[in-house]
């Protein structure tokens, strides 16, 4: 799944009016891609691979929700803005690819030291809180 070109064609494929404003990120965004960067650089493999889990394993979870509670509106129209966002991540393929980040991240826990694993779980946790605050700043 190209994430980059499937975005880019939701916002430039005609649903939504056109726009001539530069986008820039929401203050969540900015907060977790900035929080998930500093990880990575400064963090133990085994704590970065934790930060960048939720966000996998969220829009797994949220794009099988959405399938089943919009089920009947995306069969009706499946042009709907949101059908191609909702199909991508409840697709199989895309489930296979959180199952194989879960393992990753398990695998790398087993390796870790006791510390490492706590620090793993925070960073778990702070990426979590993200998550829900990058999604509630779309309301």
């Amino acid at each position: 799944m190209d994430e980059a070109a499937s975005h880019e064609a939701m916002l430039n494929g005609g649903a939504l009016p056109p726009s001539t404003r530069t986008p820039e990120p929401s203050p969540a965004c900015l907060g977790y891609t900035s929080y998930l960067t500093a990880t990575a650089a400064t963090e133990p493999y085994p704590v970065a691979a934790a930060a960048v889990l939720p966000c996998f394993w969220i829009y797994a979870d949220v794009g099988r929700s959405l399938s089943g509670a919009a089920k009947a509106v995306l069969d009706r129209d499946p042009e709907h803005p949101y059908a191609q966002w909702v199909a991508a991540y409840d697709a199989p393929e895309f489930h296979a690819i959180v199952d194989a980040a879960r393992t990753f991240v398990d695998d790398a826990a087993a390796a870790a030291t006791p510390t490492q694993r706590e620090q793993m779980i925070d960073a778990f946790v702070v990426a979590s809180r993200y998550e829900l605050m990058f999604w509630d700043s779309a309301l």
